[in-house]
């Protein structure tokens, strides 16, 4: 696959952004020796590279450890930003405690279980309501998580650190609450699908964050600390938390199996995950110049 423009050629970018799932790693989920050889060359060129994941600080560490990243992470769909290394808390984009019980009682009211994620600066902890109104899919990713305390609905408002709520289902139940919670206008709500392009699926998955909480707002944060304004920024993604990104660096790149509105918002579009369009994208716009 070929970019909306053969003939776009951007300024060489000083820092990269690269989402994970869907993106750096292929159907699979593994990350393919094109893909990872590009990044390095990438660094090699004296290019700042991060990566902007709605993933926790375990598992997108280990491919930034892969790659040979040592910038920070924008993580958890822009929530907080850690040390690649040291795991420290650099940035944290926490929930006002009166907007978490509104949300909290909207998701209820929905007949649905909310899952209260918190800053790795206070644990890291998964909150959640008793176990009977747990829907099947948020019973089968509270069971394989570490950390799950559960408490009464009255209780829950009072988490500290929040930096999201999630509601899982296994089908589409969710247009309803999406509905409500965007009409609140004091939150930021994602709706995300099933992903043909992940060979495990996933479930139906709505996520609550502050109002205008974003990657691009973790990432602006993070490019000035080095001197970097995001005009100077390229980020990858392919989902609808990348949007936002997508459409305000200085070059946005939609994979090729990207939703429509990342490729309509992008200003060029690569080959899919399963034909390493990391590695086209970092290629043509940074490394063969």
């Amino acid at each position: 696959m070929t970019s909306q423009s053969t003939q776009f050629r951007p300024p060489r970018p000083r820092m990269v952004a690269l989402d994970i799932d869907g993106t750096l790693l292929d159907p699979s989920g593994a990350l393919r020796t094109t893909v990872r050889d590009a990044v390095r060359e990438t660094l090699d060129a004296g290019v700042l590279v991060t990566i902007a994941t709605g993933r926790r600080f375990e598992s997108a560490s280990a491919v930034a450890r892969a790659l040979g990243l040592e910038l920070p992470l924008v993580l958890h769909g822009g929530t907080i930003i850690q040390d690649s290394e040291s795991a420290e808390v650099l940035y944290e984009d926490v929930m006002d405690p009166a907007l978490l019980g509104e949300v909290i009682a909207e998701i209820v009211r929905h007949d649905q279980q909310p899952v209260l994620f918190t800053s790795p600066a206070a644990g890291g902890t998964l909150h959640t309501g008793p176990s009977e109104r747990d829907s099947p899919a948020a019973a089968r990713y509270l069971d394989g998580q570490p950390r799950v305390r559960r408490s009464s609905y009255d209780v829950l408002p009072s988490t500290k650190h929040t930096v999201s709520v999630g509601v899982l289902q296994s089908d589409d139940v969710l247009r309803p609450l999406y509905e409500a919670l965007q009409s609140m206008h004091s939150c930021f709500v994602l709706l995300w699908d099933p992903d043909p392009m992940y060979e495990g699926g996933v479930d139906h998955l709505l996520d609550v964050l502050n109002a205008g909480c974003s990657k691009f707002k973790a990432l602006a944060y993070l490019a000035g600390h080095y001197g970097i304004h995001t005009d100077e920024v390229m980020a990858i993604g392919d989902q609808v938390n990348d949007l936002d990104l997508i459409g305000n660096v200085g070059l946005g790149v939609a994979m090729g199996n990207a939703i429509p509105a990342v490729q309509q918002c992008a200003k060029a579009v690569v080959g899919t995950n399963a034909e390493d369009g990391v590695a086209e994208a970092l290629r043509r716009f940074v490394l063969d110049r």
